[in-house]
This record gives structure tokens, C-alpha cells and sequence, in this order.
């Protein structure tokens, strides 16, 4: 994602996505339920997702993702994991926050923050993997006990 789109424009690529899944192809009047907002804000959305070259969009008529389109929605599925292996897995939150933050994140991390943060957690790995205890679980420890003494 070198030259990436705002955050609200990447939510509904997302669910331009998850409805092309589900049915194919994206009517405006559909996304504009999925999105709760006016068909005129999914219309001026669309537009600008065309000329980025993410989706393919005539006006009346279904909407589909282009091939970098789809190239985006991979690398914000694989941002999204990321962010949440790292506050689940290292940083010990529980996993239902874990997976609303990571979506709330997705959208405005850099992609060098992405790849430092996948580099630690590959580290972390390697590091539980040889000495075969867990310093995530050691960290989850760690916060049980700060919270009890915080009260």
C-alpha cells in the first residue's frame, strides 16, 4: 500500500470487499445500509476510489474491486492481524479488545510500524521457542499483579 487512501475511504473498501464476497457485486444503495449513511456520501466515496484505481465504478451499475483493490484489502487483512497478534499475544490484552483496537489501527499505522511490530513478534517467538517458557505469559503475570496492587 504505497500511496494509501484515508481511513474512511479504507472502511469501505472493506466493505465493498465483504459485500463483493457475500453477493458479487456492490450496489451504492447496498453499501450505503452497510455504511449507514446517504447514498450522495457513498457515490462521492466511489468516485474516488475509482480515480485511485481501487474499484471498478459506472454510475448505476454494480461496483467491483479492481486487482490493486484487492491488493489493498490483503494488506489491511494482514495489518489487522498484526496489530491484533501484537496486543493479544505481547501486550496482554484480551482478545475481543484486541481485535477492536486492531481495526481502529489498521487504518492509520505506518507500514514501517507494521513491519517492526511483525518483527518483534517473530522475535518473541523465537525467544519463547528456545527457552520454552513464554515472556508474553510472563508479561500477562507481570500486568495480573499490577492491577492488584493498583486496586
Amino acid at each position: 500500500m504505497k500511496d494509501r487512501v484515508s481511513g474512511a475511504l479504507e472502511s469501505y473498501l472493506e466493505q465493498i470487499a465483504d459485500l463483493q464476497k457475500e453477493y458479487g457485486a456492490v450496489r451504492t444503495s447496498d453499501l450505503a445500509d452497510r455504511m449507514g449513511c446517504k447514498r450522495s456520501s457513498v457515490t462521492s466515496a466511489l468516485q474516488r476510489l475509482s480515480e485511485k484505481g481501487l474499484i471498478n465504478y459506472q454510475s448505476y451499475r454494480p461496483v467491483t474491486l479492481t486487482s490493486e483493490g484487492e491488493k489493498t484489502i490483503a494488506a489491511l487483512s494482514r495489518y489487522h492481524r498484526i496489530l491484533a497478534d501484537f496486543l493479544e499475544n505481547i501486550l496482554a490484552f484480551p482478545e475481543e479488545f484486541a481485535q477492536q483496537e486492531a481495526c481502529r489501527l489498521e487504518h492509520r499505522v505506518s507500514q514501517c510500524t507494521i513491519e517492526r511490530m511483525q518483527v518483534y513478534c517473530e522475535f518473541i517467538n523465537q525467544i519463547n521457542g528456545l527457552n520454552g517458557s513464554s515472556a508474553c505469559a510472563g508479561f500477562k503475570n507481570f500486568m495480573q499483579k499490577a492491577k492488584q496492587k493498583t486496586g
